[in-house]
């Protein structure tokens, strides 16, 4: 007996998929739930698991790209028949004859149906009545969000059947609730392919990952009749850096207040949270950000939702988790669209100047650079902006405050009698251990928290008590 296992569809706007990476090797024994495959879509990267126990033989190499519905690879229950298989003693059920020709159809799910009779094929074509398929997956799995979409609005999970992997944006589009746009940068200039003769044959040469082909459209369009422009105000940062650390606030990292700043600031710049489509300007109801990261799996983007209403430790978490999540392949897709406005960091990468490309249907984005070899660790920040939604000044009103707001935080700049309770040895006032050897102890995880007693005066507590014994 054997199973085949589908790949799945990762998002609704993907028809196909790359594989990045293979965990097992052909005629290896493997487990329910074990990990055999990385798969890579325009969102994300994402892991598939065996669906059964038994021995594998894979259906395709790494690089290659394989549509979604089609089999990835197949468990066998007993090795002798994967080995009569592989030696052609019998023909394999799954796979069709050659020279057959074989008719795809798209359903309403977006999945792809291969199993039309052959009798029908080779009827004349006025005589082939449309009808609709079954989904092509053997499984159903729902994104976290997506089960608690299901829960809030008390939806049944039945008529998501053979979905595969099902997001929140696959729901919304299997019921009518959301539809794909349609854009200068997704209509009819996505299905044209251009064809180009290699310059130099004798180079070596490799395909574009998918991911990244994403993202150099998604760039494009970005720049695509666009009127960009873009403007830097520069700061030291050292003295802010300081009261992180010696308030035990953020980790010392200073990119969750910049973020908390900034989403703050852009409630009163409406314009910057926007985009500009075919002479009008649409105004988006929230602000999403979505923060540019790159830890060596490829550049992703995860969103920060609602981000002006999360407090700068919220923050703090979130880019965490986000963090985690990218090194173990664990990002939901839907965290990964919907931005609104984007920010990338470059500070940490000792790069002092850069100007970051404007995203599709966003109006400005973010650029933070930064060198802590120069004195006072000066830091930069770059607002490149499409002209057609706003003009030079308002862009220089905008980083000017946003420059103002942040160094409010030095502590030259705080009250007096917050100077004098920052200032002093900080200690936990539940088991009395001090900052510096707080940090010793817990490394990037520690954390001192600052807040009012009983008695109404400045005290602290480590995160350690905060979170109990």
């Amino acid at each position: 007996m054997k199973q085949e296992i589908l790949v799945p569809r990762v998002n609704t706007n993907d028809n196909e998929v790359e594989l990045v990476h293979w965990y097992v090797e052909d005629k290896q024994f493997v487990e329910v739930g074990q990990e055999i495959a990385d798969v890579e879509s325009s969102k994300a990267v994402m892991s598939i698991e065996s669906e059964a126990s038994g021995y594998i033989v894979t259906s395709a190499k790494v690089g290659d790209s394989i549509r979604v519905g089609a089999p990835l690879a197949t468990i066998y229950t007993e090795l002798a028949e994967l080995e009569a298989d592989l030696n052609g003693d019998r023909v394999v059920e799954s796979s069709p004859s050659v020279g057959e020709p074989i008719f795809e159809s798209v359903v309403n799910n977006g999945a792809v149906s291969t199993e039309l009779d052959l009798a029908d094929i080779r009827k004349p074509e006025r005589d082939l009545v449309t009808t609709t398929a079954k989904p092509s997956f053997g499984f159903t799995r729902f994104s976290p969000s997506a089960k608690e979409y299901l829960k809030q609005h008390n939806l049944d999970a039945s008529q998501f059947e053979g979905m595969g992997l099902v997001s929140v944006e696959a729901i919304e589009q299997i019921l009518g609730k959301k539809s794909k746009p349609i854009t200068p940068a997704n209509g009819d200039r996505s299905n044209t392919v251009i064809t180009t003769t290699p310059t130099n044959n004798n180079l070596r040469s490799e395909k574009v990952s998918k991911a990244k082909q994403i993202e150099i459209n998604l760039l494009s369009a970005g720049q695509a009749g666009g009127i960009n422009s873009f403007l830097t105000v520069q700061f030291n940062s050292a003295a802010i850096r300081q009261t992180l650390v010696e308030t035990g606030s953020l980790n010392g990292q200073i990119l969750p207040l910049i973020l908390f700043e900034f989403s703050r600031l852009l409630e009163e710049y409406p314009v910057f949270n926007a985009y500009y489509e075919a002479g009008r300007i649409y105004y988006y109801d929230r602000i999403d950000i979505g923060l540019a990261m790159d830890l060596g799996k490829g550049l992703k983007v995860p969103i920060l939702r609602n981000s002006n209403l999360l407090s700068p430790v919220e923050i703090q978490d979130k880019v965490t988790n986000y963090a985690t999540q990218y090194l173990d392949n664990r990002l939901d897709p839907v965290d990964l669209i919907g931005g609104t406005v984007t920010v990338t960091d470059l500070s940490n990468e000792g790069i002092l100047h850069f100007q970051p490309l404007l995203n599709q249907n966003q109006a400005i984005i973010l650029g933070i650079g930064g060198d802590s070899s120069i004195e006072g660790y000066p830091l930069t920040l770059t607002v490149v902006f499409d002209h057609r939604l706003s003009a030079g000044r308002e862009v220089a009103s905008f980083l000017n405050e946003l420059k103002k707001r942040l160094l409010s935080y030095a502590l030259s700049n705080l009250p007096e009698t917050q100077k004098l309770a920052k200032t002093k040895n900080v200690q936990c006032s539940k088991c009395l251990i001090d900052l510096h050897s707080l940090y010793q102890k817990y490394g990037s995880e520690a954390l001192m928290q600052l807040h009012i007693n009983e008695q109404g005066e400045t005290d602290y507590i480590c995160h350690v008590c905060l979170g109990g014994f």
